[in-house]
């Protein structure tokens, strides 16, 4: 049975908002069972309410560790969707890699990328960049990451050096020869507005990175449903933060020092071209 339905409800908003926003209120308040309840009770229409609440499943089913349910929810109601949502992409693409593997996750990105309504979009373009990256295709990875800094604003909540994702682009850039199309994108980046945005980005370990953190830290963590970042947990003591605190930044420096030096590379690269045409 579900709880009553809030307050927020009136006479003037049609079922499926009412549903919607009781189960927003429920997730909101930690109730996540009565989330997913409210959720469903949505018709499926495929209109705004309906992808909205599917997101809303989506994402708790995944955070509840129940990959297998998320793909089946996010995957059927993608097919009736009227109108566009990241959320419900990038959520199902983050089941997906769980359940199937990165490359399916990446093809669903780049299907939704295709379509106009989802261009601008900044997270998808970082989604889609990560997975690239987990498939070792790195050219692709190195191009979407151009598209996301093209996009990217403010709002954004990730942070591209401490997203474990990246990783295996991190150790292809100092460790590999780079190919002509990625020393080609790094020149663009070179000169673009990246520096100034990442140095906003703060540390926010993705919902994917959690296996990367050493056990010791992992116990500390917490994981926020809203932003499927983990946080330390109020539990931890300010000791315990602390080290937490400089693992974080060892990790961010790690990866940055990686990508700087492949910029440089590039840089180089172009000089040496120029100076043999010359």
């Amino acid at each position: 049975m579900h709880a009553a339905k809030h307050s927020r409800e009136s006479a003037a908003k049609g079922d499926d908002q009412i549903a919607f926003e009781n189960g927003v209120f429920s997730q909101e308040a930690g109730r996540y069972a009565t989330a997913l309840e409210w959720f469903a009770d949505v018709k499926p229409t495929g209109g705004r309410w309906d992808v909205q609440a599917c997101g809303g499943r989506t994402t708790l089913l995944l955070a509840l560790n129940r990959a297998e349910e998320a793909v089946s929810v996010g995957a059927q109601a993608l097919t009736r969707m009227r109108c566009a949502s990241v959320v419900l992409v990038v959520q199902t693409a983050r089941a997906l890699n769980v359940v199937q593997g990165p490359l399916s996750a990446l093809n669903l990105c780049r299907r939704a990328l295709r379509q106009a309504g989802f261009r601008q979009s900044q997270h998808l373009w970082f989604s889609a960049a990560g997975f690239a990256s987990q498939c070792h295709q790195f050219d692709r990875s190195l191009h979407y990451l151009k598209c996301f800094f093209d996009c990217c604003n403010d709002s954004f909540g990730g942070d591209l050096f401490s997203d474990f994702d990246f990783s295996p682009l991190w150790q292809h850039l100092r460790d590999e020869s780079l190919t002509e199309e990625e020393i080609t994108t790094l020149r663009l980046l070179a000169g673009h507005k990246y520096r100034a945005l990442v140095s906003g980005f703060r540390f926010a370990l993705s919902f994917e990175s959690i296996g990367h953190v050493p056990p010791q830290l992992r116990r500390l963590l917490r994981l926020d449903v809203q932003t499927m970042n983990w946080q330390l947990g109020t539990h931890a003591t300010q000791e315990q933060g602390a080290t937490f605190e400089v693992w974080c930044k060892a990790v961010r420096q790690e990866a940055q020092q990686s990508f700087e030096h492949a910029l440089r590379k590039a840089l180089e690269n172009r000089s040496a071209t120029s100076a043999e045409c010359g």
